[in-house]
């Protein structure tokens, strides 16, 4: 028995005749048929959708730096503030402003699940339970906010499959954004306020200890000013030796025209008297530990740190001051640029643009595909 015997033309031939099947096959399953799907969907089932938009920026009467664009706003009175900005596009799509729109009457549930949309546009989506989190990604998908880095403006869009319903929310936010605005203007008010006002307290606090320990000192040593009392020692000893003084004139005076007048005698005892008089006033206000001198170094000591704590008292009350004016003075607000409006005309879907792209991307995956098909036959070959 003779086996029949396959020459490779033959073999060469069916593997053509194999992969020009499956590449049919391939650009039907990659091109024709999401093209022809996508046509369909966009030409007789695809909802139209519409877009209300609205600008604004995040402003104050001042701003640490001014370039470009911030020159023109300042000449205006505006100022944006770029952190305050982010804070403001994150929040308006975070899941806080998802449950506060609830707060301002905005039934979000119920405005994606318009009987309007089409079944893969409706919330929520055929393949996701009704969820918080997929009404937060569904949120996500139709609140779209931006901000332009250098212009500092934020641009909000809000689709719907109701014109009135995209104004209505994208007005909603902007109030929200309002009130989130107002949050940080109290937080950031109370926060200096509320340093520059304990400052004050512990300067009081200060204040009020120094001037009890300068009334102790006072109490403890039976003297309410220890300089007075030096100042009017001083004066004593200066009237002591000018009577000395003068005494020691009149006893020379009579030594030598009267050397043997007895007031001489009793001039001489009052010199004595008067130099024992000078030198315990000179022992009261120096010469030892109960002198005037080291109790006035003591009491200086005391008043210079009540003058200290009087003066950081008075800095930290005009600290005060000024923290309760800058609080004012750095208020931020949000000014719409343009205003949230109530299209008249569907934005999305972009029907012949969406089919175009299902086009080339299966043209383009059809065209990796078949690279790799080629690819694995003349590996097989």
């Amino acid at each position: 028995m003779t086996g029949e015997t396959t020459s490779p033309a033959d073999a060469y031939a069916r593997l053509e005749r194999r992969r020009s099947r499956l590449t049919k096959i391939l650009f039907w399953i990659a091109v024709v048929i999401p093209t022809c799907l996508a046509a369909i969907y966009y030409s007789f089932v695809a909802s139209p959708r519409f877009t209300s938009e609205a600008r604004f920026i995040v402003r104050s009467v001042s701003s640490p730096q001014i370039t470009g664009l911030d020159v023109l706003f300042r000449t205006i009175g505006i100022a944006k503030t770029a952190d305050d900005a982010y804070i403001i596009e994150k929040y308006l799509s975070s899941r806080d402003a998802l449950a506060e729109l609830s707060a301002e009457a905005v039934d979000v549930r119920a405005i994606f699940s318009r009987p309007e949309a089409d079944i893969i546009t409706r919330y929520p989506y055929f393949w996701r339970a009704d969820t918080q989190e997929a009404l937060y990604d569904f949120f996500t998908d139709h609140v779209t906010v931006t901000e332009d880095a250098v212009k500092g403006i934020v641009q909000l869009k809000v689709t719907a499959s109701r014109p009135e319903d995209a104004h209505q929310m994208a007005q909603a936010l902007l109030v929200l954004a309002e009130k989130m605005v107002n949050r940080i203007n109290v937080r950031a008010q109370t926060d200096t306020i509320e340093t520059a006002r304990k400052e004050v307290n512990r300067a009081e606090a200060n204040v009020v200890d120094a001037q009890s320990q300068l009334t102790e000192y006072r109490n403890s040593q039976l003297i309410v000013d220890p300089s007075m009392s030096a100042a009017g020692t001083l004066e004593t000893i200066g009237k002591l030796t000018a009577d000395k003084v003068n005494a020691m004139a009149q006893l020379q005076q009579l030594t030598t025209t009267a050397p043997r007048n007895p007031s001489i005698q009793s001039l001489k005892a009052r010199i004595a008297a008067l130099d024992e008089r000078i030198v315990a006033q000179q022992r009261e206000l120096a010469g030892n530990d109960d002198a005037l001198a080291g109790k006035l170094e003591e009491y200086e000591q005391f008043v210079l740190k009540r003058e200290l704590a009087d003066k950081l008292l008075t800095n930290a009350l005009q600290s005060l001051d000024d923290a309760m004016k800058e609080a004012r003075r750095q208020h931020i607000y949000v000014e719409q640029v343009v205003r949230p409006n109530l299209p008249d005309y569907p934005s999305e879907p972009k029907r012949f643009k969406a089919v175009i792209t299902f086009f080339v991307m299966g043209l383009a995956a059809f065209s990796i595909g078949w690279v790799l098909m080629v690819g694995a036959g003349e590996h097989l070959h």
